[in-house]
């Protein structure tokens, strides 16, 4: 029987520039020690993941997060704090300490993990740590490399939203720019696309991300074979074979190295793929659960 209930929660974290509130939503039974992660891409919240935990409530307890800047979490002021691989700080990234701490306010020794673009990086990099707590992971239109090229455009698409005076012209900018998303009946087009939006306290519609989460970055390629290389937990790839960011010659050595992943390819999908339609759900709940 499926837990149709959510709960908003939040957790404090520390930043360079003080404590911050980071926004994360909880499906199923709280007592349930079997947790999935839901991250979230680039410009993107924890609503997106609305759909699949609510088909997942029974098994699991799902924790979809509002990585900072994002959703209903704090922003952040120092641009260098959004940059969330290791390899571009050289450090332990913030973000990597905030996935830490909600995997540990889940008070699971395992998780499993869906993480859509930029959250499937995150995967990749935490799945690559000794004694990492991930047990499978799911990764959507990501994989171990991607091109600068992919990188400016979909940073490109995060910086031209503005400000809407009404509803229905913002909601007609999502989707009109996020058509690459899907595939998507029209009642959940436009869940995602309210999703989307914050109406400000000058009554205009924006997208409810902070605009600095594009700045500082470098345009160059991301190349994480080597933490890929690490990885023992089965992986399974959700490809939009129309993708920007993931390319069929990433795929195919993601088949053959690292975790061998397997692989849902999304015809006629760009990035990314949506994670509502039947087959997406059935593929991962039948990976995750097996």
């Amino acid at each position: 029987m499926k837990n149709d209930k959510y709960q908003d929660k939040y957790l404090t974290v520390l930043t360079s520039m003080g404590f911050k509130k980071v926004c994360y939503r909880e499906w199923g039974s709280s007592d349930n020690n079997n947790v999935l992660i839901c991250v979230h891409g680039l410009s993107r919240n924890r609503l997106d993941f609305d759909i699949i935990a609510k088909s997942l409530s029974s098994h699991y307890r799902i924790l979809a997060i509002d990585l900072p800047g994002r959703g209903n979490s704090d922003w952040l002021e120092d641009i260098k704090d959004y940059q969330y691989l290791t390899s571009e700080v050289n450090q332990i990234p913030i973000f990597h300490n905030i996935l830490t701490a909600l995997i540990a306010r889940s008070g699971a020794v395992k998780v499993d993990w869906i993480g859509t673009s930029m959250g499937g990086l995150l995967g990749i990099e935490l799945a690559s740590k000794a004694n990492n707590p991930i047990r499978k992971l799911v990764l959507n239109d990501i994989g171990p490399f991607v091109g600068a090229e992919g990188r400016a455009g979909n940073a490109a698409l995060a910086s031209a939203a503005g400000t809407y005076d009404t509803k229905e012209d913002a909601i007609q900018f999502v989707l009109e720019s996020k058509k690459a998303f899907g595939p998507f009946t029209p009642e959940v087009a436009q869940k995602f696309a309210i999703d989307s939006l914050i109406r400000g306290d000058d009554g205009k519609w924006r997208l409810h991300y902070d605009p600095k989460i594009v700045l500082g970055r470098e345009a160059k390629d991301t190349n994480i074979w080597g933490e890929w290389n690490k990885i023992s937990a089965p992986t399974l790839t959700i490809w939009g074979t129309e993708s920007t960011l993931l390319s069929e010659s990433t795929v195919e050595k993601m088949k053959i190295t690292g975790p061998k992943t397997e692989l849902l390819s999304m015809e006629g999908v760009g990035h990314c793929p949506g994670l509502t339609s039947k087959l997406e759900i059935e593929t991962i709940t039948s990976f995750l659960l097996k």
